[in-house]
C-alpha cells in the first residue's frame, strides 16, 4: 500500500478543452480591448484564471488535503478522516472508481484509479473505523 494517493484530475474518459478555452478567453480579452468594452474585459479575464484555477486532492495518512492553486495564491486545507461518516464508492466498467467524501452532510468526489481507489478505501477505514463505506450502483442519475 502506498503512503499517498494523488486523484486524478479529470477523467482519462473526456477531452481536455483547457487550451481550447484560453484561446476562447484571450479572443474575448482582445475584443474588449479592441472595442474599450470592460464588460468582455472582465469575462475574458475570467474565463482564463479559472481554465488555469486547479485543484489537486492527496489522501495520506493525515486524512484528505486538498491544494488550491491559482495564478495569485495557492492554498491548502486538510481534512482528518475522523472528521468524515461516509465513503460513497462508485464503481464503473472503466479504469477509474469515484469516491466521495461526506462531511458534515456534504458530498465531496474524487477520481482515483481503481488500484488507488482500493487503497484509499482501506486507508480511510484505517483512519477513522467508524466510517461507512456505501457502494453506490453506477448508472444514470434521475432527470438525464
Amino acid at each position: 500500500m502506498k503512503e499517498k494517493y494523488t486523484a486524478l484530475r479529470r477523467s482519462s474518459l473526456k477531452k481536455d478543452y483547457t487550451r481550447f478555452t484560453i484561446l476562447v478567453g484571450s479572443l474575448l480579452l482582445a475584443y474588449g480591448l479592441f472595442n474599450l468594452d470592460l464588460f468582455m474585459m472582465a469575462i475574458g479575464a475570467v474565463v482564463i484564471y479559472v481554465s488555469l484555477y486547479s485543484k489537486d486532492v492527496v489522501i495520506d495518512r493525515n486524512g484528505m488535503t486538498t491544494h488550491y492553486h491559482a495564478i495569485i495564491y495557492d492554498k491548502s486545507r486538510t481534512y482528518p478522516f475522523t472528521d468524515f461518516t461516509e465513503l460513497r464508492v462508485r464503481r464503473g466498467d472503466g479504469p477509474e472508481t469515484m469516491v466521495g467524501f461526506v462531511r458534515n452532510g456534504m458530498h465531496t468526489p474524487c477520481l482515483f484509479t481503481n488500484s488507488d481507489a482500493e487503497g484509499v478505501i482501506h486507508m480511510a477505514k484505517e483512519g477513522n473505523p467508524r466510517i461507512i463505506v456505501r457502494e453506490i450502483p453506477f448508472g444514470r442519475r434521475r432527470g438525464y
